[in-house]
């Protein structure tokens, strides 16, 4: 997700080429994102699957002993440069495949690791980009599966003869990144990046280039306190507009009716895993190649359509980052100590809960020192 998406200036990529088996790998998304069971050093451990995230991380309070390497510099969305230290380990078992030495960055480095849903979901790490370099990457929403495999002629078959569409990916020096262009309303063709680790839909930038597009359509408009990176949050004041009649193509599929966020950052194109969870995927990277074929919708709406305010995690607190403009109830900067009944400390997934909420969920804040049911 764009919350947790950083990228990566210096990264010395490793090749994992060299092993033929095809790596299988069940995902839970219970959490919205894709959750993979693997183990660092023979320990069993949970990582995040994002496709947008170059390299590996790592708890490296997980680890009794490891070899540290030297730091690298890294940059988030809000273009907060930090300097990150790198860890070796033994072996990481990916599937039925395991691999050895390699450098992780230590993920405790990121403030974000702050925010109580990667303690929810006992998330360990992050399986970057590059675990599926040189190969074929595959992605199952229906047996829920992340496949990592060879060429073959088998995989030509299926890709002629399944109707997939697809799409010629943009040449990049990180190649593992899957950037592609995404076609906005009529003709407006922008390079969006397929995120499995950003929790949204569809996400672009409102560039001058769209505003035009954007004027035509319904829309709702919503107020948020700045945007939260790996090293933290800026604490500007945006504002999002969100349409559930967008059109956008990829390659020759054109898809009607789509729920599209129009987000005042600069340069923000993307292609979140609520909407990735929709198609059967396969990505040749080698050829720059992308196939997708619609296997499934997806019934989800962002929170802020559904309830009319996003909460976030904001120096230990549960805070309303965002509203809808024209919000009388809910204010910027409450701060929220259960939904429903439920204290937030006990709320595992508050996001999930929010979007599934068949009613209007009743909010106890902490406002002005004064405790308030909304």
């Amino acid at each position: 997700m764009r919350s947790i998406k950083f990228f990566l200036l210096a990264f010395v990529l490793f090749s994992i080429g060299g092993y033929a088996q095809t790596v299988r790998l069940p995902y839970n998304d219970d959490s919205g994102w894709m959750l993979v069971d693997l183990k660092v050093n023979n320990k069993p451990m949970t990582f995040l699957f994002d496709t947008g995230w170059d390299g590996l991380s790592i708890r490296s309070s997980l680890l009794k002993e490891f070899y540290v390497g030297e730091a690298i510099s890294a940059v988030d969305a809000n273009n907060v440069v930090q300097a990150v230290p790198t860890i070796y380990v033994d072996s990481l078992k990916v599937g039925n495949y395991t691999f050895r030495h390699l450098p992780f960055t230590d993920f405790e480095s990121f403030p974000m690791i702050n925010d109580p849903i990667f303690n929810c979901y006992k998330i360990d790490g992050i399986l970057g980009n590059v675990i599926y370099k040189d190969k074929v990457l595959e992605i199952d929403p229906i047996k829920k599966e992340i496949i990592i495999q060879d060429f073959s002629p088998e995989l030509v078959d299926t890709l002629l003869k399944d109707n997939f569409t697809s799409v010629q990916s943009y040449p990049l020096e990180m190649d593992t990144r899957i950037v592609v262009p995404v076609e906005v309303g009529h003709g407006a063709i922008r390079p969006f990046l397929l995120d499995t680790g950003d929790n949204g839909y569809l996400t672009v930038t409102a560039d001058r280039g769209l505003l035009a597009y954007l004027s035509g359509l319904k829309f709702n408009s919503y107020i948020s306190v700045g945007s939260i990176g790996a090293f933290g949050m800026n604490e500007s004041i945006n504002r999002t507009l969100i349409t559930q009649e967008a059109r956008i193509k990829i390659g020759k599929m054109a898809l009607e009716n789509e729920e599209l966020t129009f987000s005042a950052s600069d340069d923000t194109y993307q292609i979140g895993v609520e909407f990735i969870k929709q198609f059967h995927m396969y990505y040749l990277p080698s050829f720059k190649l992308l196939y997708l074929k619609k296997v499934q919708n997806n019934p989800i709406v962002s929170t802020l359509e559904k309830v009319g305010y996003g909460i976030a995690y904001i120096e230990g607190k549960y805070m309303v980052a965002a509203i809808h403009e024209k919000e009388k109830t809910v204010r910027l900067g409450d701060v929220v100590l259960s939904i429903d009944g439920q204290p937030m400390e006990q709320l595992c997934g508050y996001r999930k809960y929010l979007q599934r909420s068949k009613k209007q969920p009743k909010l106890e804040v902490l406002r002005n020192g004064e405790k308030l049911t909304l």
